[in-house]
């Protein structure tokens, strides 16, 4: 499963993610990635790369993500950088540990000219060496990632952040967000993301934390982050129910509602599935009270094997009531063309018009409502009750909304 990439240049467009390798140099405990499946090749070839990314362009893809494994050991990752380049990506994001930047040799490679459209989004999951280092399964490979941090701002690369929140680093969430604010206040965002639980991780699993009590350390680090002006972001592999989520809604709503994101790797190539009911009724599930949720039918659920852990005691339903409480003084127009290709097309419907509660807004222009068929009147109701007016299409809306903060239910 893939991790989204927090790459600032990342932010409209079709968006392709190319595992070139499973290999990697590092053991973490918790990657989703593991080892290849019998029968699966380890890496892509250069031809077979090439191929993947020329498919991509026909297809409308703008923008390239590489990871892997660990992309930074392919041996062509340079000639597949320039031919994406070459192809018309608009960017190319380089999902990485870090550790293959710190010598410099990798970032000579690309000319000065290419230094826009390309980026690193770099894995480091504490700002304590040694529990970077336990996650990593690698002694001394927070001190490589941090040189490799620094190399690719001082050859001039933009550069994002990539944490993974794991059992041993939640507490300290707020204290990781000072450390990087202080010392890399150039990176372009960073990206948190709880564990996905891959059916190989059995053992890490215990590395996944309570979500409840890491909540508020996710949302107090998040506010740091972005009172110092970076941008905060959660992986899609961290796709939780919004209930969990308590002080960073928006984050996770961004994340939910991105539906052009297509991934590739040696065996498939396949979409992100957080908003496929089929996908969540094999993966997740919900509590009984959960059927009585104001947003059920837009939430997949928490992991099986997390209420099998931990229970579903955590999981709160919300009213109506409290989303029409919200303030908000903004409007907003909703194109439901993009909604229609979902499975359920009214699930992200309605999780984007959640998303603009959030927001700030309450005066809303549905546009293309025939996209949702006959169930347009219903996502109509759901709107008027969340607390939006809506409006015609035509009239004039305010553009700045006045956003909303987290409150209690």
């Amino acid at each position: 499963m893939k991790r989204t990439t927090g790459n600032p240049l990342h932010r409209t467009g079709k968006r392709l993610s190319v595992s070139l390798l499973w290999d990697c140099n590092q053991r973490c405990g918790f990657c989703a990635k593991g080892r290849p499946p019998r029968g699966v090749r380890p890496r892509l070839s250069l031809e077979e790369a090439l191929a993947v990314l020329r498919a991509g362009r026909r297809d409308g893809y703008d923008f390239l993500a590489l990871d892997g494994g660990e992309p930074s050991i392919y041996p062509e990752l340079r000639q597949v950088v320039l031919k994406a380049l070459e192809l018309g990506y608009r960017s190319v994001n380089i999902l990485t540990n870090g550790t293959g930047l710190a010598a410099g040799g990798l970032l000579r490679g690309f000319p000065a000219r290419h230094r826009k459209r390309l980026s690193f989004c770099v894995s480091l999951h504490s700002h304590l060496p040694a529990v970077s280092d336990k996650l990593t399964g690698s002694p001394g490979s927070f001190a490589k990632t941090l040189e490799g941090i620094r190399a690719a701002r001082g050859a001039g690369f933009t550069f994002s952040l990539y944490h993974v929140i794991t059992a041993l680093n939640w507490r300290a969430l707020p204290a990781y967000a000072a450390f990087v604010a202080k010392n890399f206040p150039e990176a372009g965002a960073v990206t948190f993301s709880y564990m996905f639980p891959a059916e190989h991780l059995r053992a890490g699993l215990g590395l996944y934390p309570r979500l409840g009590p890491a909540a508020a350390p996710l949302a107090e680090g998040a506010r740091l982050l972005q009172a110092r002006g970076l941008r905060v972001e959660l992986s899609a592999c961290g796709v939780i129910p919004l209930c969990l989520a308590r002080g960073s809604e928006r984050i996770l709503l961004n994340t939910a509602l991105e539906k052009r994101f297509m991934t590739f790797d040696t065996m498939k190539m396949e979409p992100l599935p957080f908003l496929d009911a089929d996908f969540n009724g094999r993966t997740k599930k919900k509590a009984p009270r959960c059927a009585g949720c104001f947003v059920d039918r837009a939430c997949g659920g928490i992991w099986k094997f997390y209420a099998g852990k931990f229970g579903l005691s955590e999981l709160r339903p919300f009213k109506g009531d409290y989303f029409r409480k919200l303030p908000g003084s903004g409007g907003a127009s909703l194109d439901l063309a993009s909604s229609a290709a979902a499975p359920d097309p009214l699930a992200p419907a309605m999780a984007s018009l959640i998303g603009l509660r959030y927001r700030g807004v309450s005066k809303l222009n549905l546009l293309n409502e025939a996209a949702l068929g006959g169930a347009a009147e219903k996502l109509r109701t759901f709107a008027r009750e969340a607390g939006f007016t809506l409006v015609p299409a035509g009239r004039r809306l305010s553009p700045k909304p006045r956003r909303a903060g987290p409150r209690r239910r």
